[in-house]
């Protein structure tokens, strides 16, 4: 009997540390990782961008910013027609356009005499007249940064390692990130880390989903099995800018009929595939053309019409009804496998139309793989922002690690916060390591389950054995019975004011702008044709497309 009361009173104790923030010796050990939801944007044109919200200046000028893990800075755009046939339709290309006359709280970081934000990384540098600005910056109602520096940007961003970072607004979370150093400063978060999941972007209702960017931690509701994961060291930059390189072990077709070939597969000349993950891409996946597309073509039986321009740049164009009609299956070299369903693979071809709206060309269809050929056939395959429809991405600058997990889409939130060493020590949060060389500590946010970090070690699938669990508990019930009342008053009084601070910020951005239907037929260039570097460009001497390859694997075989 005893020994049931006592278990009973230790499961209390637990319940009561699990529903509460650590906020141990000091006032600023309470962190709250910023949620900002990725979705369809309302801009001054009465257009709409998807991506995530942010606000800049007095009043507030909205902004859909993409999240970009090779550039530090986050960049805004001037006023322009330059990338649309009009102003309008460039405002919506863009995400928004800032106009600094309209706020008075905006300072020119590039007129004489002005002492340069410390806080911008100077190393990216603008082209073509770009200013360096300071302005108010706002994530959510409660969530504000006064002199906040970002880059205006008439054209295009020269990082060193690339030019044209997107032509969208974009928010920089590279290692240095600017965002991410001045919340964790302010200590609003506690490590410049972020959580990444684009969402569900189909064509139809029941296929489209908002995503969430959390600056500061992870939503553990967004991912399916926490012990399940492939997780990695971050590279220096180099031909991979972002520095995370995944390696693919197989690439399945998943056909309707049962049929799972696979595109890497040893006995018909494939190998493991090394990718680049880019947050910022729109596309699942670029892939060579010679073998992977061409295998694509001949097992699909169809071949694309061309490449569209709209949106989803340079995906492959298939008229309507003709695209593959499966899914996509990725597994890692650490065993994690990834499923892309049909209604993110293949997406209505979206352009601009001149008054800024969007308009969908319903007699072709995008494949969200772009094929790499001809002046990009050495390119390194990148896997784009459409992937993380399926899966979900954390991104540790400090322990230098990145996690990938299966995806798991809901509207509910789970949002933990994810400390660095530093900051652990000083709160004396403890955690275990899943290495002795390295982790980070993550603790509860006022509106989420508790949870293990996302840290760890490289290529491999972590797991907590039950032993270890039990450890956690066992340490964890003697601090929740010296906090627990301390801290549950003040905890309820904050986490209602945040909840209702994050719930009028999403009520006003709660639209759902039904897409225009276009009037005329997309004109796109033949298939064989490979982008400019910037939008816009001259196109360069292309070669047509080969035709069908006559090849017949014997693993693509009819289901009995």
């Amino acid at each position: 009997m005893m020994a049931g009361t006592g278990v009973t009173v230790m499961l209390l104790l637990l319940s009561l540390l699990l529903s509460i923030p650590i906020n141990a010796q000091k006032n600023n050990c309470s962190f709250a990782p910023v949620n900002l939801p990725i979705r369809l944007v309302g801009l001054p044109n009465q257009g709409f961008t998807r991506g995530a919200y942010l606000a800049m200046g007095t009043p507030r000028q909205n902004f859909s910013a993409l999240p970009m893990a090779d550039v530090n800075n986050t960049f805004l755009y001037h006023q322009d027609d330059k990338c649309q046939h009009t102003e309008a339709a460039c405002m919506t290309y863009r995400g928004g356009f800032f106009e600094p006359e309209n706020s008075p709280t905006y300072v020119n970081q590039s007129a004489p005499n002005v002492n340069l934000n410390p806080y911008f990384e100077s190393s990216e540098k603008l082209t073509d007249g770009g200013t360096l600005a300071q302005d108010k910056l706002t994530l959510l109602d409660n969530v504000t940064i006064s002199d906040f520096p970002f880059g205006l940007v008439n054209q295009s961003v020269n990082t060193g390692r690339l030019t044209n970072a997107a032509g969208i607004a974009s928010i920089g979370l590279g290692r240095n990130s600017t965002i991410l150093s001045l919340l964790k400063k302010a200590g609003t978060i506690g490590s410049k880390s972020y959580g990444f999941w684009w969402g569900q972007d189909g064509a139809t209702a029941p296929a489209r989903m908002n995503g969430n960017l959390v600056l500061g931690g992870y939503d553990r509701a967004k991912i399916k099995d926490m012990s399940n994961n492939h997780t990695d060291r971050l590279t220096a930059p180099g031909t991979c800018t972002q520095g995370m390189l995944i390696t693919f072990t197989e690439i399945k077709l998943n056909f309707p009929n049962g049929s799972e070939p696979n595109l890497l597969d040893q006995f018909i000349g494939g190998y493991n595939l090394q990718a680049c993950i880019c947050t910022s891409c729109a596309m699942v996946m670029s892939m060579p053309l010679d073998p992977y597309f061409s295998r694509w073509v001949d097992w699909t039986e169809a071949v694309p019409v061309g490449r569209s321009v709209g949106i989803n740049f340079f995906t492959m164009l298939y008229a309507g009804g003709e695209a593959y009609q499966g899914d996509l299956t990725f597994t890692t070299d650490a065993g994690l496998s990834i499923r892309i369903p049909n209604s993110q693979l293949v997406l209505p071809d979206l352009t601009i139309a001149d008054d800024g709206s969007i308009a969908t060309n319903t007699s072709v269809q995008d494949l969200m793989i772009y094929s790499l050929q001809d002046v990009n056939k050495n390119d390194m395959p990148r896997i784009g922002r459409y992937f993380f429809t399926s899966a979900y991405l954390h991104v540790n600058n400090e322990a230098n690690t990145y996690t990938i997990w299966e995806a798991s889409p809901t509207t509910n939130t789970d949002v933990v916060a994810v400390l660095d060493d530093d900051v652990a020590k000083e709160c004396n949060v403890v955690q275990p390591k899943a290495t002795p060389a390295e982790s980070s500590a993550s603790v509860p946010s006022s509106t989420s389950s508790p949870t293990g970090s996302p840290s760890p070690s490289s290529s491999t699938s972590n797991k907590l054995t039950a032993g270890a669990i039990a450890g956690i508990i066992v340490g964890s019930v003697a601090v929740a019975g010296l906090i627990a009342v301390l801290l549950w008053r003040g905890h309820s009084r904050r986490k209602q004011e945040r909840a209702d601070a994050a719930a009028q910020a999403n009520a006003a951005l709660d639209v759902s702008p039904p897409y225009q239907e276009a009037v005329h037929t997309t004109m796109v260039e033949m298939f064989g044709h490979e982008p400019p570097e910037v939008k816009g460009s001259v196109l360069p001497p292309q070669e047509l497309w080969p035709g069908r390859q006559k090849y017949e694997p014997d693993v693509h075989e009819l289901g009995a």
